[in-house]
């Protein structure tokens, strides 16, 4: 199994804290975001791990891994995912650089019955959220499950509470079929709408992930939910980081993540 990290990211919502470095390199504990999920993926045997870097490129070098760099850095996942396309084949994790997960949360994606695309989904999104804002539903995307844990709706802004069932953190798992559909999807969507509006009304480059999974939801493409609880934290902000790092100080950040 291959692990994709997507790190392009700028960071230029965290001020003095980045400063010209790219997000991922936001510690926690004196270990950076990205290095502690290489370590995460090593735990499990998974050493082959890609980065795909893009914004001071230069900056993130950590040994045994592969790069790829997103030169335009200012687009979106997806774009960045497909700056290393010959990558996508076999079984693979896709991972935003942005988040931290336990070892329980990579366990329970690795672990899911076989499935072409699965994401994972934290059901006790809503506790979380409270933590972070102060409207927590406006904040989140809607995620609608079937009775067979199949994703029907996933992505959509301020949608009613009764559509969010859980929320997607950041992580995928695919099958060798999986990364193919991938491909093949992404490069017919890209034949047709490149420069143009695709999906929610945005531009092919910058659309969502979420976008890209329901376009294959609306395929046919089977995307399975992996359900946790909690176990994971996301820097979208200064006001993520320094909450994570206050968290981190009084030791009270087990009870949504714990960190090794």
């Amino acid at each position: 199994m291959k692990a994709i990290i997507l790190a392009a990211g700028m960071g230029n919502r965290f001020g003095k804290y980045t400063e010209g470095r790219p997000k991922c390199l936001l510690e926690v504990g004196g270990i950076s975001i990205l290095e502690r999920q290489i370590r995460t993926f090593r735990r499990f045997g998974i050493n082959d791990i890609v980065v795909i870097k893009g914004f001071a490129a230069d900056q993130i070098n950590f040994e045994g891994v592969r790069y790829y760099v997103d030169e335009k850095h200012c687009y979106n996942m997806v774009y960045t995912l497909f700056c290393a396309e010959p990558e996508l084949e076999g079984d693979i994790i896709i991972s935003y650089a942005d988040i931290l997960f336990e070892d329980q949360v990579l366990k329970a994606l690795i672990d899911a019955p076989s499935c072409d695309v699965a994401v994972i989904v934290d059901t006790l999104w809503e506790e979380y959220y409270r933590e972070r804002f102060e409207k927590p539903f406006e904040e989140a995307e809607s995620l609608v499950c079937d009775e067979n844990g199949y994703i029907r709706n996933i992505g959509e802004t301020r949608p009613e509470p009764v559509n969010v069932q859980g929320q997607y953190i950041g992580l995928i798992r695919l099958s060798g079929n999986g990364s193919e559909i991938f491909r093949r999807e992404y490069n017919l969507a890209k034949a047709k709408f490149w420069d143009k509006i695709w999906l929610r009304g945005r531009l092919f480059q910058k659309i969502y992930m979420t976008d890209f999974l329901q376009a294959l939801i609306d395929q046919d493409v089977s995307v399975c939910a992996v359900p946790v609880q909690h176990g994971w934290l996301e820097f979208d902000n200064i006001v993520d980081y320094e909450k994570v790092l206050e968290w981190y100080k009084k030791g009270t950040i087990s009870r949504l993540c714990s960190l090794q």
